[in-house]
């Protein structure tokens, strides 16, 4: 009777078994690339919703050869509107030295931004609770400025909400099209190990070895394999994560929120190795009976 604990197939000792971790390791690698930005897109989608969640904002136009007094004018007006209006917690007038910082980087120094005619911007922030309702809130800027323009930022929310959907879903295809490259390495490597090995398991039968003893052979081999591939491809996943995220500090821009991978985010692409080597191990067990079946 043949013990379960023995190893009597050299699998290890097979040239291509040496490549197999490595392959494992780059298909691994592109899906935690992948699974990572994923999971930073979603973090940035919440973090801009959250972050203008309850805000609107008003443009405040220039006319014509309109002088500044003028301008500052009506938009004090609109603001002692707007602050009186009901469903409106916070109302206030973004000063054009602000307006000017942020677009200082595109159109050159304050020189340049004199020449220009900028628009005014009101920023509030809306009660949550009881919102006043858009259309009348949009009717009655008109009414008191025909050159009042609102913003709510639905329309711009739903375009990235949309953009971010269909980058997830590419990531998910990508990942997906990544495991099945992965179980077909495991099948090509388990076939090639058996038809390899195909004399020292017939006699391995012919001694009384059962189908599963053959087969947890294979399925530890794949399990170790996995494992290591998913530890390299892992490894290498997080350096580039780290270099990507150490020049993405050294940035300076005011639009990009700054979003870091969150401890949960590790967790989940600290569990690739775990689940590689499983489906490993699953689908080599799986080829392996298959094959003895079709043996029989």
């Amino acid at each position: 009777m043949i013990r379960s604990g023995r190893t009597d197939l050299p699998l290890s000792r097979d040239p291509s078994v040496r490549l197999v971790p490595w392959i494992i390791g780059l298909m691994t690698y592109l899906a935690c690339l992948m699974l990572a930005g994923s999971l930073l897109l979603s973090e940035m989608l919440g973090q801009w919703t959250n972050g203008l969640s309850g805000t609107v904002t008003v443009q405040v136009l220039p006319q014509e050869q309109e002088a500044p007094e003028l301008l500052n004018e009506r938009v004090e007006k609109l603001v002692r509107i707007l602050e009186r209006t009901d469903g409106i917690d916070e109302v206030r007038a973004i000063p054009l030295e602000e307006i000017a910082a942020l677009l200082e980087p595109w159109v050159g120094g304050t020189a340049s931004l004199d020449a220009l005619p900028l628009p005014r911007l009101i920023d509030m922030r809306l009660n949550v609770a009881a919102p006043p309702p858009m259309g009348e809130l949009k009717t009655m800027l008109s009414n008191a400025d025909p050159g009042a323009l609102l913003d709510d930022h639905g329309i711009w929310q739903d375009q990235l909400a949309d953009l971010v959907i269909a980058l997830e879903l590419v990531a998910g295809f990508i990942v997906l099209l990544v495991g099945l490259a992965t179980i077909g390495i495991v099948i090509f490597a388990t076939r090639s190990g058996m038809a390899a090995h195909q004399d020292v398991i017939e006699v391995l039968h012919l001694i009384g070895a059962e189908d599963g003893y053959v087969a947890r052979q294979f399925q530890n081999l794949a399990l170790t394999q996995g494992l290591r591939g998913g530890i390299i491809g892992i490894a290498m996943g997080a350096a580039t994560i780290w270099g990507l995220g150490y020049a993405a500090d050294h940035i300076d821009s005011s639009i990009l929120p700054q979003v870091k991978l969150l401890a949960w985010h590790w967790v989940v692409l600290a569990s690739l190795p775990a689940v590689t080597a499983l489906i490993a191990r699953s689908t080599a067990r799986r080829t392996v009976v298959r094959s003895l079946t079709r043996m029989v």
